[in-house]
């Protein structure tokens, strides 16, 4: 049996709390990174905003993650997992009640992304604001793809077996459709406020949802001909 000090004991007492401190940092980095880019946006803010936001220096902030690309990409990936976890959760518990449908296939990948953008948790109607900008530009691809696509190919392969009749590419093309009308309605566009001259508002997500959902069910299955 080893034998410890209590030299040694402290000695690990310290380690841990070095590493406490050290995460309890990298979180507060990252938390303040992710409500300036996702209410902003990567080329507009600096790291001396991150750093001003997040009460700590500049030099925190590269011994963590060298440069403002990868905090970005860390910023991306920290929710992506737990949104995975869920979409898969739900699928899991279609599977399990035996009531897979497209519909309820659909609404178990996209009514996550409402709920959390329609609870009082900032960082992450931030993060969906984020994730909707990223949609915008082939120049984020990358991190879309490493995030997300595992946990998407899983839905376009259940989409298949339930919509057999579809060419692949139709039902690719069609599904790449129904996310970018996911993620411009969950952030809120205010193309629709302008062109009811306010009579109704992007910010009724409920509402948006319920459409979006609709639109997008018809949509697929008016594809499955095409």
């Amino acid at each position: 049996m080893v034998r410890r000090g209590k030299a040694g004991v402290e000695k690990d007492g310290a380690t841990l709390q070095t590493r406490a401190n050290g995460d309890q940092t990298r979180e507060k980095i990252i938390a303040a990174a992710e409500l300036l880019f996702g209410n902003h946006s990567f080329d507009t803010v600096s790291l001396r905003d991150i750093t001003n936001a997040a009460g700590v220096t500049l030099a925190l902030v590269s011994y963590h993650f060298k440069t403002k690309e990868n905090l970005f990409s860390a910023i991306v990936a920290r929710r992506a997992e737990t949104l995975n976890e869920i979409r898969r959760a739900r699928l899991a518990a279609l599977d399990a009640a035996g009531s897979v449908t497209v519909e309820s296939l659909l609404d178990a990948f996209m009514r996550p992304l409402f709920e959390q953008m329609q609870s009082e948790d900032e960082g992450w109607q931030a993060y969906l604001l984020l994730l909707a900008n990223l949609a915008t530009s082939d120049r984020w691809v990358p991190y879309i793809n490493e995030n997300f696509d595992e946990t998407a190919n899983l839905f376009i392969r259940r989409l298949q077996a339930l919509m057999p009749a579809m060419k692949e590419e139709t039902l690719l093309r069609g599904f790449s459709m129904v996310l970018v009308l996911m993620l411009q309605t969950v952030s809120k566009n205010r193309r629709l406020d302008a062109l009811s001259a306010g009579r109704f508002s992007s910010t009724d997500l409920s509402t948006a949802y319920r459409l979006l959902l609709t639109f997008s069910l018809a949509g697929l299955h008016a594809l499955e001909n095409a």
